[in-house]
Formats: C-alpha cells, sequence, structure tokens
C-alpha cells in the first residue's frame, strides 16, 4: 500500500536521480556532503525563529552555496578546503545550537540517521510538490547544465549563463537535502545522490538514461528501504543506503560478468 510517506519518498528519489548525475559528473559529492552537514544548522534556526525545519534547511543551504561560490573567487583557498571548513562548522554549529534550543540526543540522532518520527504529516504534500517543482526546473535547465558540465568554455560561448546555472544546481540540492534529511539522515543523504546515478552510470547508453536510471534506482531503493527499516527496527537511512549499495554491487558483478564474456568471444 502507497502510504503518504511513502509518495513522498519517491518523489525526492525521482528528483534525486538526474541531480545525482551532476553530482557524479561534475564531482560535488564533498559539496553535498557539505549540505547535508548544514542541515543540522537550519533546523537550529527553523527552531529559533519559528518557522518549518524545510523552510530553515533550504535558507542555510543558499548561505552555505553563496559563502562558497564567494569565497572560491577570493583564492584564498583550495575548494576542498573550504568545503571542510564551510562542513564542518555547520555540522558542529547545527549540534551545539539544537542541543542549547532544548532538543534531545535522540531527536538529534534521528536528524542525522533519519527516521519517521521527525517527519511531519503537513509537510509531506508540500515537499511532493517542490519536489515535482524542482524536477521540473533541473529538466528545464538540463540541457545548459549538460552543456556546462561538458566545457564551461562551450557553455559561456553559446550563452549559458554558467554562475547562475550552477548556483541553481547548487540550491536543487538544498532542495533534496531539506526534503529527504529527515527520511535518510544528514550523514547519509548524500548517498542518494550519488549511488543510484553511479549504478545507472554503468548500463546507461546517454546521460538521459543514466537520469532515468538513476531515478528509478532511487525510488526502488527508497519504496523497499522504508518498509524494510520499520519491520526490522533499524535506522532508516542506513537500510536505504545498504539497499541502494547492494544493487550497485549486482549492476557492477552483472557489468564485469558480461565485460568478461564477451572478451572471451572468438573474433568473427
Amino acid at each position: 500500500m502507497i502510504t503518504p510517506v511513502l509518495l513522498t519518498a519517491a518523489a525526492l528519489a525521482l528528483l534525486a536521480g538526474p541531480l545525482g548525475c551532476f553530482v557524479v559528473w561534475r564531482r560535488m559529492a564533498y559539496f553535498g556532503d557539505g549540505l547535508a552537514h548544514s542541515a543540522l544548522l537550519g533546523v537550529a534556526i527553523s527552531l529559533l525563529i519559528g518557522i518549518s525545519n524545510q523552510l530553515g534547511m533550504i535558507l542555510i543551504a543558499i548561505a552555505f552555496a553563496v559563502a562558497l561560490l564567494w569565497l572560491r573567487t577570493q583564492r584564498l583557498l583550495a575548494t576542498d578546503t573550504l568545503l571542510g571548513i564551510l562542513a564542518h562548522a555547520a555540522l558542529s554549529l547545527g549540534i551545539v545550537s539544537m542541543a542549547l534550543l532544548g532538543m534531545e540526543d535522540a531527536e538529534v540522532h534521528d536528524y542525522l540517521l533519519g527516521s519517521l518520527d521527525s517527519v511531519s504529516p503537513d509537510m509531506l504534500p508540500i515537499l511532493v510538490l517542490g519536489s515535482g517543482l524542482s524536477l521540473g526546473l533541473l529538466m528545464r535547465l538540463w540541457p545548459g547544465l549538460l552543456l556546462m558540465t561538458t566545457s564551461e568554455e562551450l557553455a559561456h560561448a553559446e550563452g549559458v549563463p554558467v554562475r547562475v546555472y550552477e548556483f541553481l544546481l547548487m540550491l536543487l540540492m538544498g532542495v533534496v537535502v531539506a526534503g529527504a534529511v529527515q527520511l535518510v539522515g544528514a550523514l547519509l543523504i548524500t548517498s542518494l545522490l550519488i549511488i543510484p546515478a553511479s549504478t545507472a552510470r554503468l548500463f546507461a547508453k546517454s546521460p538521459e538514461a543514466m537520469g532515468v536510471g538513476g531515478s528509478l534506482i532511487a525510488c526502488a531503493s527508497m519504496l523497499i528501504g522504508l518498509p524494510m527499516a520499520e519491520k526490522m527496527a533499524v535506522p532508516i537511512g542506513p537500510a536505504i543506503v545498504s539497499l541502494s549499495v547492494a544493487v550497485f554491487l549486482v549492476v557492477l558483478g552483472a557489468k564485469l560478468l558480461f565485460d568478461w564474456t564477451k572478451s572471451k568471444k572468438p573474433a568473427a
């Protein structure tokens, strides 16, 4: 039976699939981790000023992206160093702020590893709508993002506003983080972006096929992982990620076997 939570999880997974392709292609996994870690600070901000958790996380995601883009223009430190500083600063401040605001250790643990108890039913329709609109925007930006990923110089020549597209890509990642952090957890949410997309890359023949394949694999991991975690009484995030890793290993094994068998065939 498809419940509202499963429907929301599927909507987020559909967005995570093609978005994860750009995370893989542009090597943004570390940025994804930093964005996920900043989500806890977003929760603390939302508690402090009285707004929804998702809105607080999106606002912090925007601040995180703007801070990174500005610091990169200063050329003071390498990008991975800046990401490390911002990510760990946001994670530490988030945990400390949540503790000072009176949140129990169990609640913080739920945000780190995911829990259905922390999901507000009132937010489910908004998450589904937000995921759908974000997916529509991603499809609209797809040609320009693909060109930008292939060659920024060529994208500039074709009139693609590269910095605007880069910021919008980061913003869409922030939407996924804000929507899925309570299901998958801040420590593992980047896996929802990179593992399904990496799995699809093993068999996809085109960027579009990789995006569709990533969405299907992410959906399957969510729709099977959530009930499995409840039944086995294990944390939701690790259960979903473990399932997606299992799918990756199966597809990888099948590809290696296929390639080995093909190489052993006698030449015509």
